[in-house]
């Protein structure tokens, strides 16, 4: 049994088998050690048994039933709920044993209730908002908190029997549930409120283990390390490091020396790719070098949980269990030769091998795109689904991300994750563009302008790490298909062929956006006063039509009569022609323009069935003092066809008469 995994699943099934045998009872699995399941990575290389899984329940859009159906593509990903309740809308309800291990949402709102084991009322009950942003003071960041917009929670609730969530007074709601499901003989310590002194103490434990990233994470009896540097002959392969076993790798560091050109640098990294062999001749792990690290191109600075990267080179303390030997060679296809250091620590194994399973790291890029499914990870066999590392260039301002993430495991004929969007996935919102580290989630790049050129964001599943029998499928939507997707994807599993990479491109800078000659950017455009609650920017150049400098000023109403009031500067006195450009969209409202106090022109209906630029509209004509004006535009209503009350502006144009 492993000594050091003791509270590892397949070491539960051992002691259920065992009792069952002498008759014994086997006590329920504490609660101190689900939280401990965020920060024991060696548990993730354990092979997953038979009815252990983990699931999602999300608010994506119902219309979305088949890839060969109508709908696949339907986009309307918030306010959809399982059912209505007197209580509240129901998010979540699942039998046990098992575990919610992270709620997240974009827009969290009312009161969260949680309903145990077939509890008449709440087990627990809490304000959504305060605790997936961290300002609940009885669980504190970082296990809970906002990052780039994006609300999260990875505080655990075990159930027994049966578990059930729901918002009450939720509004339309951005949510995913990531649950755990235990086989049926496996006891658990059902949540309960408030905490127990004991329980407190652990969870206060593991915080400081999460805000401690960086640092290693656990610790195995018998480690050792040893450190070396090389140069990375160019075009070939150099080994770095051989270890004979059974052992496994606890932490893995390597730092490289590069041109202090940061162009240059950039490219010589991107020349190199790392390699490591258990026990045999093909590769687990065949990725760009700084990919394996979570990041790229380049090495851009963050920290988390199992891999982070500081300075001019990378840490990972993913748990790497081989029988025989391990074998790492970087393998350089450029023509520079680059210098690199390294640091490895090793430790005895404390399970027979053949209960765990070679970690895998795995890459592939594609551009343009053309596949709606983008595929992240396709595998046959039996194990755990651990992480992804995603880069992107974008070659538009506009957002690259709407796409949700799926996950189809064994025989599943419809996903058991179906996300809301790919920035959903990494634990953000809103297509945020703040670089952020958390011990489960990063953005270490987002180059802009924008949501332009580089971006690279990161998730780890550790205590939602999703085991697999026999397949695993995940892949993630590509609406816009003109930019190049790269992949590293993170797993545990029996060997799987990695094939040879092939060379990366590194994308020259976007050019300059489409601009209307002596246009006010609406974006850019003072405000004097707002009753609108969510007012900002948007990038649009990802819809494809032309909007100047691919933005504009996204207002989002609650209601109709809702107004916001621009400062508009007028270079000189006289007579002008007042021009508009808008957005018109299926959830678009209709605008009234008053200019200093007058109505300007008639109401624009700013619903279409898709997304597109309204072009030059003439809103009127008007005499205007040197200095400024004040427009206002008022929502007073929408299209019977229209979804939504929200309304664009792209850019006013005063042309004088």
């Amino acid at each position: 049994m492993c000594a050091d995994h003791r509270w590892c699943y397949l070491c539960w099934i051992i002691l259920l088998g065992l009792a069952g045998v002498r008759g014994d009872a086997v006590e329920p699995r504490p609660y101190t050690e689900f939280l401990r399941d965020l920060t024991e990575l060696p548990r993730l290389a354990v092979l997953p048994v038979p009815g252990e899984t983990c699931k999602q329940f999300s608010s994506y859009d119902r219309r979305s039933v088949a890839p060969d159906q109508p709908g696949w593509n339907a986009n309307k990903d918030w306010g959809n709920f399982l059912r209505h309740e007197a209580d509240g809308e129901v998010l979540a309800e699942m039998d046990g044993p098992g575990c919610v291990v992270r709620l997240w949402s974009a827009n969290p709102a009312g009161t969260l209730k949680v309903y145990i084991d077939g509890a008449a009322t709440p087990t627990w009950q809490c304000d959504f908002a305060a605790l997936t942003k961290g300002l609940l003071p009885e669980v504190p960041p970082p296990i809970t908190g906002l990052h780039a917009l994006g609300a999260n929670s990875y505080l655990p609730i075990p159930y027994q029997q049966h578990c059930k969530i729901l918002v009450s007074h939720p509004g339309g709601l951005y949510y995913a549930v990531d649950y755990r499901t235990y086989p049926p003989e496996m006891p658990v310590e059902s949540f309960t409120w408030p905490l127990t002194p004991a329980q407190q103490a652990a969870l206060q434990q593991v915080n400081v283990q999460l805000s401690r990233a960086g640092e290693p994470p656990y610790m195995v009896p018998g480690m050792t390390t040893c450190t070396g540097e090389g140069t990375a002959s160019a075009g070939g392969a150099t080994p770095v490091f051989q270890c004979p076993g059974p052992a496994a790798i606890t932490a893995l560091k390597i730092a490289t020396r590069l041109p202090a050109d940061p162009g240059e640098a950039r490219a010589w990294l991107n020349d190199l790719q790392l390699r490591i062999t258990f026990d045999g001749e093909q590769p687990q792990v065949l990725t760009p070098l700084s990919d394996f690290f979570g990041t790229s191109p380049g090495w851009n600075p963050y920290r988390s949980l199992p891999a982070g990267v500081v300075g001019q080179g990378g840490y990972v303390f993913w748990y790497m269990p081989f029988a025989a030997a391990c074998r790492m060679e970087i393998v350089n296809i450029g023509p520079h030769a680059v210098p690199y250091s390294w640091e490895i620590t090793t430790a005895p194994l404390t399970c027979p091998f053949t209960e765990l399973m070679y970690f895998h790291a795995g890459w592939h890029e594609s551009y343009p795109n053309t596949e709606f499914d983008w595929p992240l990870l396709e595998t046959t066999g039996r194990g755990r689904y651990v992480g992804t590392a995603l880069s992107i260039w974008n070659p538009t301002r506009g957002w690259w991300g709407e796409g949700d993430e799926k996950v189809w495991v064994d025989d599943e004929t419809f996903p058991s994750w179906y996300g809301t969007g790919s920035e959903d996935y990494f634990g953000y919102a809103w297509g945020s563009t703040q670089r952020f580290s958390h011990a489960f989630h990063a953005q270490p790049l987002a180059e802009g302008p924008g949501n332009a050129n580089y971006t690279s964001d990161n998730r780890w599943h550790i205590a939602d790490n999703i085991p697999f029998q026999q397949h695993f499928r995940m892949t993630i939507e590509n609406y816009a298909q003109v930019m190049d997707y790269a992949v590293a994807t993170f797993w545990y599993q029996a060997p799987a062929t990695l094939g040879r990479l092939p060379a990366r491109p590194l994308h020259a800078p976007r050019q300059m956006p489409y601009a209307i000659p002596g246009a006010l950017e609406g974006e850019d455009l003072a405000i004097l006063a707002n009753t609108i609650a969510e007012v900002g920017p948007q990038e649009m150049g990802y819809f494809g039509g032309h909007w100047s400098h691919d933005r504009q000023l996204w207002l989002r109403p609650a209601q109709p009569g809702e107004y916001i009031e621009l400062v508009l500067p007028v270079p000189d006195a006289g007579r002008y022609r007042i021009y508009a450009y808008l957005t018109k969209a299926v959830d678009y409202g209709i605008v009234q323009f008053t200019l200093n106090g007058t109505p300007l022109g008639t109401p624009f209906d700013g619903y279409h069935h898709g997304v597109i630029p309204s072009g030059k509209v003439l809103l009127g004509a008007a005499d205007l003092p040197a200095g400024t004006s004040t427009l206002r535009l008022t929502i007073i209503g929408k299209n019977p066809k229209a979804r939504g009350l929200m309304a664009g502006l792209d850019a006013v144009l005063l042309q004088k008469e």
